[in-house]
């Protein structure tokens, strides 16, 4: 049992702790109120296509976006069939140029003069700024031996007219001077090309570095899979933001966030495919959904097309931008263009201060397993502190700071339900016994909360450059940890007489299907905390909806309707004397916690909206657990 004057020096080191991530939290909390812009960006792609459905000048639509908040455009590099439909050049192969009659006069006079190499490409370019801007382009991604020119304005190219076809060329003179002149700023959309490798990754985005911020299109980015730290250079390099789409998966994507830190913009989007699948009201609701609960501050907006709009998208596509924005501004966000994000990072002392707070927890855990004296409560505390003190010069900070996080996610949700289980005492009103129990295991997971959100104020975390690691462990391991405890501690004698005791229990079958449904469910719950696992069936997306324009904030279904009503029955259990199926009534309830805990490893979660979150989650959760912790008091017999 823990020495009273060490325990004494633990809880003052774990409540410095706890100080110096409140602290941190609250720095943090004002880093994020000071950056409420969100920055709207139209395809230009799409606004053409709904241009000439009604015939309407693109200029005149342009113009009424601007009115509405969009700032910028998202315009695709322009390849060599592009170039050729707006007349800037005339380009074919070899052996076409042979067979056609009607030919520019240079290229006319190429034939004539039998200069014309059947499996090469010519490109006619009379304009010298677009001729100087392909040839660059050309020349960054297949090396200046292979192209020749014949003149100043033909150019050759020893490469076949099918493997330059869906190459970028960089953005077209005639589309920048058009949106430049309507006030946008240009966001270019670049795709991977087998050409591009770690020698010309620099050169290819050299020539883009007049713009401020690059959205990749395609399932990968430039330079994937090799060349991703060369890209990520090569845009540091030239003050280029890269703008990642959120959900959106492309290859590559999370190595180049680590990699550009606080030059990634996080951007939400939806894909074009989805978008023939969802309502105006659905997309207005994610982009606020995208900006209040992840920082999303650049949304990228597709247009809704027909048959999905049957008359006048024009007008239906300006109406929707109109909301969003307005959606946007009622939420409490400023649009306009994106402003300079904040540069925040713990420093060494915070570290280990926060890190003996988790490595004091550990102990207090430990201890309900073990009990510890003071020598060796001291031993453990200076060997972890020297220990973590060695790590800091070899491992990467922010190494340590996933490290500690993911182990405070697993230690103090456990020793909440574990602390407030131990003893509980029983008084004249049981409901009032029920909600205090609730209440203190909220109390210390708080605990945990404040160190784990301190340890993970950083920037990069913060724009999701950086992501906490080992989310599924966090949310299985506490429950094990738990299940252990009151195995251990629901019988006497030693470790084996007590194990054995627990598995000679007497077990009817309807309990062994309640416990593979609760398997099952557990299998659901950990896949479910990804993006891509599980789909979310249409009921359970009503009720999401539902939940949040009643309370703003949604709390976590997992909270509400399965981890506080087990909490209440566990606790109903004990106070009433029942134990056998405590471990298992216990386990399912410390999900509150591990919930509580994960709302907060969300750091691109704004921090106001996981403690509404939570405040929402556990106030739901008395209501409802309260209900099935008496019922479930009167159906469990021992």
């Amino acid at each position: 049992m823990l020495d009273r004057i060490g325990k004494s020096i633990l809880v003052l080191i774990l409540t410095a702790a706890v100080v110096l991530g409140t602290y941190l939290t609250y720095t943090r909390y004002f880093v994020e109120l000071q950056d409420r812009t969100v920055e709207l960006c139209v395809d230009l792609n799409d606004f053409k296509q709904v241009a000439a459905y009604e015939k309407k000048p693109l200029g005149e639509i342009l113009a009424e976006l601007q009115k509405h908040g969009v700032t910028s455009v998202g315009v695709l590099e322009e390849t060599l069939p592009d170039a050729n439909a707006l007349g800037e050049l005339y380009y074919a192969k070899g052996s076409g140029l042979l067979r056609l009659k009607d030919l520019p006069q240079p290229l006319s006079q190429l034939v004539k003069k039998n200069l014309i190499i059947a499996n090469r490409t010519y490109i006619y370019i009379p304009s010298e700024p677009i001729r100087r801007r392909i040839y660059c382009q050309l020349e960054a991604a297949l090396g200046q031996s292979i192209i020749k020119f014949f003149g100043s304005d033909i150019l050759e190219i020893d490469e076949a007219e099918e493997e330059l076809r869906q190459l970028g060329l960089g953005i077209s003179e005639i589309q920048q001077k058009f949106l430049q002149q309507q006030g946008f700023t240009i966001v270019p959309r670049v795709w991977n090309n087998a050409h591009f490798h770690l020698g010309n990754i620099e050169p290819k985005i050299a020539l883009l570095r007049e713009y401020s911020l690059i959205i990749f299109d395609g399932d990968q980015l430039l330079g994937y899979p090799k060349d991703i730290p060369s890209l990520a250079n090569a845009l540091m390099k030239n003050q280029l933001q890269y703008g990642y789409i959120e959900i959106i998966r492309q290859k590559g994507d999370q190595s180049l966030r680590r990699l550009m830190e606080q030059w990634s913009v996080r951007v939400h989007s939806i894909a074009r495919d989805e978008m023939k699948k969802t309502s105006k009201a659905e997309a207005v609701n994610r982009f606020v959904r995208a900006a209040k609960e992840r920082k999303v501050r650049l949304i990228y907006i597709r247009t809704f097309l027909p048959p999905q709009v049957d008359a006048y998208p024009v007008a239906y596509n300006l109406n929707f931008i109109k909301e969003v924005k307005t959606s946007l501004n009622n939420a409490g966000f400023t649009v306009g263009p994106n402003s300079e994000k904040s540069n925040l990072r713990i420093d060494d002392w915070q570290l280990r201060l926060l890190g003996s707070g988790v490595i004091v927890g550990v102990i207090f855990l430990l201890n309900f397993f073990i009990p510890l004296n003071i020598v060796v409560v001291l031993a453990l505390f200076l060997v972890s502190f020297v220990g973590l003190g060695l790590a800091m010069p070899v491992i990467p900070s922010i190494q340590l700071q996933k490290g500690l996080a993911l182990l405070a996610a697993i230690t103090f949700p456990a020793l909440a339900v574990i602390s407030a289980f131990s003893k509980p005492k029983r008084s004249a009103f049981i409901i009032w016994d029920l909600i205090l129990v609730v209440v203190n295991v909220v109390a210390e997971t708080m605990v945990g909360v404040f160190i784990l959100v301190g340890l993970l104020a950083d920037s990069r975390f913060m724009i999701g450059a950086e992501t906490f690691f080992g989310v599924k462990i966090a949310l299985l391991v506490p429950l094990m940890i738990v299940v252990l405890y009151f195995i251990l501690n629901q019988n006497t004698g030693t470790l084996r007489e007590r194990i054995a005791q627990f598995l000679n229990t007497e077990v009817k079958m309807i309990s062994i299907v309640v416990g593979l449904g609760i398997l099952g469910a557990l299998g659901v719950y950990l896949a479910r905390s990804g993006n891509f696992v599980v789909p979310v069936p249409a009921l359970e997306k009503h009720f999401r909806n539902f939940l949040e324009a009643v309370l703003s904030v949604r709390p976590r279904s997992k909270e509400f309707l399965v981890g506080y009503p087990f909490l209440l029955m566990a606790a109903s259990a004990i106070l009433h004397g029942k134990r056998k199926w405590v471990w298992i009534l216990a386990a399912l309830g410390t999900i509150a916690p591990v919930s509580i805990i994960n709302s907060f490893s969300h750091v691109h979660t704004p921090v106001f909206v996981s403690m509404a979150r939570t405040m929402n989650g556990l106030i739901l959760g008395l209501i409802i657990g309260l209900f099935v912790a008496l019922l479930g008091n009167w159906l469990i017999k021992e």
